[in-house]
């Protein structure tokens, strides 16, 4: 059996990476700073993963699992070593310190090195930023989609949705996982973009949406005609901005949809000052809010939902979403045209953005 070393114990490692890791053929060590949960994990060595859709629910025991401390340092290069594929679930800003522990070793044998991140090309650029080249580890960037709500941490078992995608870059020398229903292998640039906008730039807008209503969870945003009128709105002009982007003509009927459906299951209790968090970060340039509007300017669409939105948090004062005070000092109180001309840095396209949205 191949041997892979997923670093990050938490949810979304033990909920889906190494349920996906087992099911090609993988025995899967975790690594991860807790010393509690790895204690639990070697000693009861699995756990259940519960799948909540529409359908109904299912359940999975993943079993055969190990975990080592990340402070243990010579059992951990052992096993490194020893790995054919090494994967990561920790947060962006810690991948590149595990890459640089990998890089670092003389490992004989090819290895793969695939960071299941949120952030752009997680894997490519915690490599790049390490000055360590070791020719017999392959890097491949990879999207991941999987919605693991907060839970107990009391306990090894895992809620998660039922929905769960995969997508490496189709350039990579190499293909450690199988195609399945789970996992493909495409064009990563677009894939990433698709997942960002019309997946996280639909549940921010709808995040904001709903603590102007006074709704607490994404699912009850959702339950409302007024709420879901909104979602679909925005879905159609994010993907309408993906279809820019890409130069493609692209059906997301089908996957919005399923987006929709996803947000909408009441099982999964997501709160909206969770997905609100850090506007500073998910509001600025390039990410899920101001790239697809940019474009959709740029093209005279429809910018309706997005108006909506900023009119929200201009309006609104969210104390209770963690950054938004921040936000609101440095950004929100400074008017919109500070927003496109400074915070945006788009001040020779200021009149058109005055037109489309106000000031």
């Amino acid at each position: 059996m191949k041997r892979a070393v997923h670093f990050g114990a938490g949810n979304i490692g033990r909920g889906f990476i190494a349920p996906t890791l087992q099911a090609n053929n993988y025995q899967v060590t975790f690594i991860d700073v807790n010393t509690d949960v790895i204690k639990r994990i070697n000693d009861e060595g699995s756990y259940t993963v519960k799948s909540l859709s529409i359908e109904g629910t299912t359940e999975q025991k993943v079993k055969d699992v190990n975990a080592v401390e990340l402070n243990d340092t010579d059992t951990l290069n052992k096993i490194l070593l020893d790995a054919d594929i090494i994967t990561t679930s920790v947060g962006p800003k810690f991948v590149k310190g595990v890459y640089e522990k990998i890089a670092t070793l003389e490992n004989q044998k090819d290895q793969i090195f695939v960071a299941f991140e949120n952030m752009y090309r997680a894997s490519s650029s915690a490599s790049s930023e390490i000055n360590s080249y070791n020719e017999n580890l392959k890097i491949i960037d990879a999207v991941v989609d999987k919605i693991v709500p907060p839970q107990s941490t009391t306990t090894l078992d895992v809620v998660v949705e039922t929905y769960g995608s995969i997508i490496l870059d189709e350039t990579a020398e190499l293909q450690p996982l199988d195609v399945s229903e789970i996992v493909s292998y495409r064009n990563y640039d677009n894939e990433f973009y698709k997942k960002l906008w019309l997946l996280n730039g639909l549940h921010l807008q709808l995040a904001y949406y709903g603590l102007a209503n006074g709704d607490t969870y994404i699912d009850e945003v959702l339950s409302s005609k007024e709420g879901r009128e909104f979602g679909e709105s925005a879905i159609k002009s994010l993907a309408e901005a993906y279809n820019l982007m890409s130069n493609s003509n692209e059906n997301l009927d089908k996957f919005s949809k399923t987006i929709i459906n996803r947000f909408a299951l009441p099982e999964i209790k997501d709160e909206v000052t969770r997905i609100a968090r850090n506007p500073e970060i998910k509001f600025s340039k390039n990410e899920r809010f101001e790239y697809p509007l940019r474009l959709l300017i740029d093209n005279n669409k429809n910018v309706d939902t997005f108006n909506e939105i900023l009119n929200i948090i201009y309006s609104g004062n969210y104390l209770n979403v963690e950054g938004f005070n921040d936000f609101e000092k440095t950004v929100i109180n400074k008017g919109k045209q500070y927003l496109y001309e400074e915070f945006w840095d788009l001040s020779d396209y200021s009149e058109i953005y005055i037109k489309n949205l106000g000031n």
